[in-house]
């Protein structure tokens, strides 16, 4: 029987943990919110002290980019070190993933329940895959299949230079890049983005559930938000594709489109994603699907974990 394996997505906002065995989870994940922490080691220890025994490995799926087994988080500032959390807590093992690296592994666990297809045909198989996902940040990565076996590429492409589809676009695009001095596709496709576009909209700051809650309800300014975001982001999606020839498909995580899901199945985004020219037709074909299973992280980190032993 596989070993038990501690797994831990870490995102910029909250930590969600859980064991994990033979591809399945087999304890309830448990969500913690960072800001009641200094640093992750002391929600480690909470997570561990509920448990009975002490698992041999862990692997933890973090929000940023991974050197040397070490990550300082983008969007919140955590340092966290595999090495050093092995030794502090006792693990054999903790291995260090970015999170969109796990997430492209996971798109290899997941079927028709777990997915919601917003256009396009039928995924090539063994075609390359792009992910990508508007949450506390915008993550990006790909997963590419070569030599008969399939590799996961972590990148920083929510931090690729936004371009405007509009006039309406261009103006809130030159607004950040005067406040900021760059506009990133992060800066607007993501929660803290979507606040941005509404706060232009509407010369109102809302969180970001808030605005989600009001363009359901059917608010104007809300709703053409999400319009905006859908939009862009179709842009970014396609740009994606393009790059890797995603013929795979286009994987979209992340906790903000799951809830506008009927909204965003119905918004401008695929129209945008097939809006590329000479490649229109090419793009059109490419399906775009929602990651709309919980906890898919989880997922990725075993496989790869699981992959990364038979390596050896």
């Amino acid at each position: 029987m596989a070993a038990e394996l501690l797994v831990a997505d870490i995102g910029g906002t909250g930590s969600r943990l859980a064991l994990m065995q033979g591809g399945k989870t087999i304890s309830t994940p448990v969500i913690y919110a960072n800001h009641e922490y200094h640093s992750f080691e002391p929600i480690l220890e909470d997570f561990i002290a509920g448990l009975d025994h002490l698992p041999t490995y862990a692997a933890l799926a973090v929000a940023g980019p991974v050197r040397n087994s070490s990550v300082c988080m983008t969007n919140l500032g955590w340092e966290l070190s595999g090495k050093e959390l092995a030794q502090d807590i006792g693990f054999e093992r903790v291995e260090l993933v970015n999170d969109f690296e796990a997430l492209a592994w996971s798109t290899l666990t997941l079927g028709e329940k777990d997915l919601f297809q917003v256009g396009g045909g039928v995924a090539v198989p063994l075609a390359t895959r792009g992910i990508l996902g508007p949450g506390t940040g915008l993550g990006v990565s790909g997963l590419i299949h070569n030599a008969g076996t399939w590799s996961a590429i972590a990148g920083e492409g929510g931090h690729v230079t936004l371009a405007a589809g509009s006039n309406k676009e261009a103006t809130l695009i030159e607004q950040v890049c005067l406040e900021f001095g760059h506009c990133s596709a992060e800066r607007l496709l993501s929660g803290p983005g979507l606040a941005t576009i509404y706060k232009y909209l509407a010369a109102s700051q809302l969180s970001p559930e808030a605005i989600t809650q009001r363009a359901i309800a059917g608010e104007t300014a809300a709703l053409e938000a999400v319009e905006l975001f859908s939009s862009m982001l179709g842009t970014v999606a396609s740009d994606l594709a393009l790059t890797f020839g995603a013929k795979g498909g286009i994987y979209m995580a992340g906790g903000i489109l799951p809830a506008i899901s009927e909204l965003f199945g119905n918004s401008g985004f695929r129209d945008r994603f097939e809006a590329k020219g000479r490649l229109s037709e090419y793009v059109a074909a490419i399906p775009t699907y929602v990651i709309t299973s919980a906890y898919p992280g989880f997922r990725g980190l075993e496989l790869y974990m699981r992959n990364l032993a038979a390596s050896k």
